[in-house]
């Protein structure tokens, strides 16, 4: 379980990412607010969370959120609306050439529209298995209260890093949509600082002192973005190992059970032609 504290029509980011297990598979449930605003203690939260999955606790307009992850897999949702069907039946004053020309645009526009929701998909596995980058969803708090993020691997155990980012702390949201990461943060506040600082100050010249400070928001960008391509290759790498092991283990499994089934198939054939040599009816003789 993860807590946070979220103010009315506050922005927060869930992010997940299976770091390894005996299955990459794992059922990501957001839900709040799960206790009010006033809530101080450990023991107090805890009663509030206990009231409501009683449903006996109502602490504002509630909001929920669930996914299922498949980091094997990857069976990633492209659009939660299912398209709605359209009538191909003949219109009222439709000629038959006019409904065939009508009907074969109406097939165009879905092959088109399964097509590209094929390509996002595709773009999303490769953000996720070879990128390295989480899965995130950012979400509007609608009431002030605490809210939760819980994990359930149902099949096995795993190892998971799960982060909840809140708008008010971390400074805003970032030009992907979600609230920005630790790392993004420090860029924003250290670039805050050198705009704030000024040539007076240094004692050099005003032009100098702009060229310094365009150098080191350059090379503090970079080296942000290095660390962040660092933990995604750190994430890829472990989805590969976790992946090829789990596909290993299966690949010996499968060769164990073949070979026990060609062993009693054999056996059960040595045992057939012996019973026939001694003459036995065993083959209807």
């Amino acid at each position: 379980f993860v807590f946070a504290f979220a103010l009315d029509s506050e922005s927060f980011t869930v992010s997940a990412f299976i770091l390894g297990g005996d299955t990459l598979r794992a059922h990501i449930h957001c839900e709040g607010p799960v206790a009010p605003y006033d809530v101080e203690s450990g023991a107090a939260l805890g009663g509030a969370e206990d009231k409501f999955d009683r449903k006996q606790g109502d602490y504002g307009e509630k909001i929920e959120y669930s996914i299922n992850t498949d980091f094997e897999e990857l069976n990633i949702a492209v659009d939660d609306k299912p398209e709605e069907e359209e009538d191909s039946g003949a219109k009222e004053g439709e000629s038959p050439e006019e409904m065939r020309a009508r009907r074969a645009a109406e097939r165009r526009k879905a092959l088109e529209n399964r097509q590209r929701q094929e390509r996002i998909k595709q773009k999303q596995k490769k953000f996720i298995r070879d990128e390295g980058e989480p899965i995130q969803k950012t979400l509007v708090a609608k009431s002030d209260g605490w809210y939760r993020a819980c994990v359930e691997a149902r099949h096995s155990t795993v190892t998971m890093e799960l982060d909840f980012r809140k708008e008010s702390e971390y400074g805003g949201i970032s030009d992907s949509g979600h609230v920005f990461t630790l790392e993004e943060k420090a860029v924003e506040d250290e670039d805050k600082d050198l705009d704030e600082d000024t040539a007076a100050k240094e004692g050099i010249s005003d032009e100098d002192f702009q060229m310094a400070k365009d150098k080191l928001k350059t090379l503090r960008r970079l080296l942000a973005d290095i660390q962040s391509k660092q933990t995604n290759e750190r994430h890829r790498l472990m989805i590969h190992s976790a992946t090829n092991e789990h596909s290993h283990s299966r690949m010996v499994l499968s060769s164990l059970l073949e070979t026990v089934l060609f062993m009693l198939v054999t056996g059960f054939q040595v045992f057939t032609i012996r019973r026939w040599f001694k003459g036995a009816p065993v083959l209807g003789r």
